[in-house]
């Protein structure tokens, strides 16, 4: 492997892909992942790696994210047990190895791992790209008996992204993010024939090389589930744990968080799942 096979692609690799063919499909789960690094709010990490410790006993060790992404919380979590994190984007996997993190690819809601985690975490970006319901499943299949999940859901889709418009510069090249949450366009039947809540995220990128003046605009579209607190109390409770207990964070806006245990007693294999 090159080293320029093993490092993470950096902005100006991001700018100059949306230049050379703006026609492809761009997003920050492929090409434009260094925006998505970028882009994470200061002390993000931070905040959500005090909400899962905070609701995990002393004794835990070997603990599993789900949709670990670039590897933000995977890190924080990684300094305090022996953290593994699963994600299917390989361009996000990139960022997360980078940094030393310990994560494999795999989709969130059938990972790639053996039942012997003492807990499970997914937060609100995860659980917007699946639902509560298949995350939490895969949680409770991912854990020893006795383990303990802790979920993050959006109530709101701007707990995954806030609308706004932010400008991210390199020594060439000036992008501009525009982040919008709108209705999408279907009948409400169909929602719910998909399980979806009808919101989409829809992001627009203007990049602008800085030495000839070219310009290009490319936009990335993708549904965001959303829950409520009985949502995700139910999402838990349908994938066995028990002892679950929901609530919101008095700091974070458009969340509620949902604790389970795996029951000790389960009558369900430990078997290694399919990857």
């Amino acid at each position: 492997m090159t080293d320029g096979t093993r490092r993470p692609p950096t902005f100006a690799d991001a700018c100059e892909a949306v230049l050379a063919d703006p026609a492809a499909s761009h997003s920050e789960d492929t090409t434009l992942a260094p925006v998505r690094v970028r882009s994470i709010p200061e002390g993000w990490a931070e905040r959500r790696a005090r909400l899962v410790v905070s609701r995990l006993p002393a004794d835990v060790d070997g603990i599993l994210e789900l949709g670990s992404g670039v590897g933000a919380l995977l890190r924080r979590l990684s300094g305090q047990y022996e953290a593994v994190g699963v994600d299917e984007r390989r361009a996000h996997l990139r960022f997360s190895q980078a940094r030393g993190t310990d994560s494999v690819q795999g989709a969130p809601t059938r990972p790639p791992v053996r039942s012997v985690f003492d807990a499970a975490v997914a937060v609100e970006d995860a659980v917007g790209r699946a639902s509560a319901v298949d995350l939490c499943v895969s949680a409770f299949r991912s854990l020893r008996p006795g383990g303990i999940a802790v979920v993050a859901a959006p109530t709101d889709p701007a707990a995954v992204a806030e609308p706004g418009v932010a400008t991210y510069s390199g020594s060439r090249y000036r992008l501009e993010r525009a982040v919008d949450i709108v209705a999408e366009r279907r009948s409400e039947a169909a929602r719910r024939q998909s399980g979806d809540t009808g919101h989409e995220l829809v992001v627009d990128y203007r990049v602008t090389d800085r030495q000839t003046g070219d310009s290009a605009v490319v936009t990335d579209r993708r549904p965001v589930q959303t829950t409520t607190a009985d949502g995700l109390t139910g999402a838990l409770r349908t994938a066995g744990f028990e002892s679950v207990l929901v609530s919101g964070e008095s700091d974070l806006a458009g969340l509620v968080v949902g604790r389970g245990v795996r029951p000790v007693e389960t009558g369900v294999p430990t078997a290694e799942l399919d990857g």
